[in-house]
């Protein structure tokens, strides 16, 4: 990040144009400034000055001053290989009412960019102004920020010393620990929790990793949505063996150590590595290893290795979990493979069997078939994603992804898999845990959760809060009291992101709980004006109308959701329910057919489920009630689920049915 002048411009502002979906932007210099005239917040074209300039390869994002502190980064950007100005969405039209736009909060530098490309940044928001006051030590990425304080660094040189006392008055990133610590805020998808990180802090006081969520990787780990590289790394068997990002790159130039091929050989050959005792010791850049040419893009490591996927249209980015191809995956998940990344025309099977060819039918069981089918809510899947869980050979990005899946299963066996997961050393497992936690009922995940609020990590503290939210009600005085407090340490973490519309959201969510639904109604109004399309904000604040005896009110809010997510099954069901409460005698009819969308989108879900079950029954159709029970019983145990469909067949006259839902035998064991 620079200011915007003639050697950091690296864009034609030299009457140049873009034309994009029906708007032409324009870009010119005037008076000394760079000048961008495109679609402002209204609609219409405006100019706007350059104030920074933002990257340089392979593309680079120019910002513009909105008022009020908030630096918004433009959606025009320039190519720079190919000498071009391109749109970041070229094949959709977000216009000012899409959260994408550029004058939108998901383009706000302030708190979507500042923090990884300047050094120690501080946002400055003010709540009540809604203006920034960020600041910054640092406009680009500095030394200090991987090598933290140089005071003492610069007195040593000014005074003389030697190489080995310059090299020791900063800190080592020598560690593989230490180095990924350093590195991991930046190259990682993640939430802030706290400002100020610097190189002797952890990763786990300042900002809360991923895990391998379903819109961020596909099932076998391969990044989909933008990652950053450490949570693909996490993966490997490299990093399991102590491998450095620095092994690699050259951590000041940013380039790979070595060109081609060699940067991979320099580990794995017939000799080896002292440092990396368990390498098999072969060679690895041959044609009877690679099988394509000497030369050609087959005969790369990386192609096969670390298959890239394009971002920001140019950006091309290696997966950094050195993975084996595995295009037998792809037929059974649907997972990419690399084989037919390069081999496009050809099929899955085409290259498995190529594979098979060369190196045999072996193939090693992966962690991709069960956290798919755990995706899917396949009954199956529990006992698999348990063994992950529970195996320490597994990553611990891996092992935490299990345990959170297991949220929607029920068996004893899973529950002794979370409560191990909870006193996990590692702080990813423990957060994997903690979402699986909120399974429990109130006061069972009370007695098992409530001493990680005061676990030695930050993150964790937080996850384990947000698992607690709503147990307050059933806790005696002194607990009330316990959690109170860090109710309130939450908040002061949730300031830091008060500009976003997911942080007001998480503050009404702790006003709820604290019983204060005034400050709730307040946050979610907040997060509406943030982002008016925020459909969370939509239902939580249609909660809080209903509760405080303005539902009429809620129901406009509910029908907003509706209109922007009309197949989100919460978001049918609050209609529905709305429906209920003040449709009169019209309100089963209509809704029914929502109720029915959202069983059919989420059939795993014991809420929807048994709302569900209540209307077909309210209207004359107990037999299809317990057919949903059923289909649901085979799945999952629930205890609510059972007793409704015992007390819907004891009233039905279906003694049978009765009796096997109050044994429990028409769920599965």
């Amino acid at each position: 990040m620079q200011p915007a002048t003639a050697a950091s411009v690296l864009g034609n502002f030299d009457a140049a144009s873009l034309a994009h979906n029906g708007l032409v932007s324009q870009f010119m210099q005037r008076d000394g400034r760079y000048v961008v005239r495109t679609d402002g917040p209204d609609g219409h074209l405006q100019e706007y000055a350059v104030s920074h300039t933002f990257g340089r390869e392979p593309l680079q994002q120019y910002l513009v001053d909105t008022g009020g502190g908030r630096l918004q980064a433009l959606s025009l950007a320039w190519e720079g290989g190919a000498q071009r100005w391109f749109h970041l969405y070229p094949q959709d039209k977000p216009d000012a009412t899409d959260v994408r736009h550029w004058t939108r909060a998901s383009a706000t530098w302030n708190h979507m960019c500042a923090d990884c490309h300047s050094t120690a940044v501080t946002k400055g928001y003010d709540a009540d102004a809604r203006v920034y006051n960020t600041r910054w030590a640092e406009i680009s990425v500095g030394c200090e920020a991987c090598h933290g304080p140089g005071s003492q660094h610069l007195a040593l040189a000014q005074n003389g010393a030697d190489r080995d006392q310059l090299t020791n008055s900063l800190i080592s990133l020598t560690p593989q620990a230490s180095q990924i610590n350093v590195c991991a805020p930046c190259h990682s998808r993640r939430s802030q929790l706290a400002e100020g990180f610097h190189p002797q802090a952890s990763l786990f006081d300042h900002y809360q990793p991923a895990l391998l969520d379903s819109a961020l990787y596909h099932a076998d780990g391969q990044m989909l949505d933008e990652v950053y590289v450490y949570g693909s790394f996490l993966q490997s068997k490299m990093y399991a063996q102590g491998v450095r990002c620095t092994d690699c790159h050259d951590a000041h130039s940013m380039q790979l150590k070595l060109p081609g091929n060699a940067v991979c050989v320099q580990c794995h050959n017939p000799a080896g590595r002292q440092e990396f005792p368990t390498l098999p010791l072969r060679s690895y850049d041959t044609r009877e290893h690679h099988h394509h040419a000497p030369g050609t893009a087959g005969a790369q490591c990386q192609s096969c290795h670390m298959p890239r996927r394009t971002y920001m249209v140019v950006d091309p980015r290696a997966d950094h979990s050195f993975r084996i191809p595995r295009p037998d995956l792809t037929q059974t998940l649907g997972v990419p493979n690399a084989c037919n990344g390069c081999h496009a025309q050809a099929t899955p099977q085409w290259a498995d069997a190529a594979i098979t060819a060369w190196f045999g039918p072996q193939r090693a069981p992966h962690f991709a078939t069960a956290v798919h089918a755990g995706r899917r809510g396949e009954p199956d899947a529990e006992a698999a994603l348990v063994a992950i869980a529970d195996n320490a050979e597994q990553p611990a990005i891996v092992r935490a992804t299990a345990l959170s899946l297991l949220l929607d299963y029920d068996l004893r066996l899973s529950s002794a898999s979370i409560e191990r997961g909870l006193r996990d050393p590692h702080p990813l497992v423990r957060i994997g845990a903690l979402r699986a936690a909120q399974r429990w009922a109130p006061m069972e995940r009370w007695r098992r959760v409530q001493s990680l609020l005061t676990d030695p990590r930050l993150a964790v503290r937080v996850a384990a809060v947000t698992a607690l939210l709503d147990v307050m009600p059933q806790l005696d005085a002194r607990d009330q009291a316990r959690l109170r407090e860090h109710l309130q340490r939450y908040l002061e973490v949730l300031e830091g992101v008060a500009d976003t519309a997911e942080g007001q959201t998480n503050r009404a969510g702790v006003y709820m709980a604290l019983q204060n639904p005034r400050a709730a109604e307040s946050a979610l109004r907040e997060s509406l004006r943030i982002n008016p399309d925020w459909v969370p904000g939509m239902i939580n604040l249609a909660d809080v109308l209903r509760t405080t005896g303005r539902d009429a009110e809620a129901g406009t809010w509910l029908e907003q959701a509706l209109q922007r997510l009309p197949d989100d099954a919460q978001v049918l069901l609050a209609n529905a329910l709305w429906q209920v409460r003040n449709a009169g005698q019209d309100a089963m009819a209509m809704a029914l057919p929502m109720l029915q969308k959202a069983h059919d989108l989420e059939p795993r879900s014991a809420q929807v489920v048994y709302v569900y079950m209540v209307a077909l029954n309210s209207s004359g159709a107990p037999q299809r009630a317990l057919a949903v029970a059923d289909a649901f019983l085979l799945q999952r145990y629930d205890v609510s689920i059972l007793q409704l469909a015992a007390s819907i067949a004891r009233d039905a006259g279906l003694i049978e049915k009765f009796n096997d839902y109050r044994s429990g035998s028409a769920a599965r064991g």
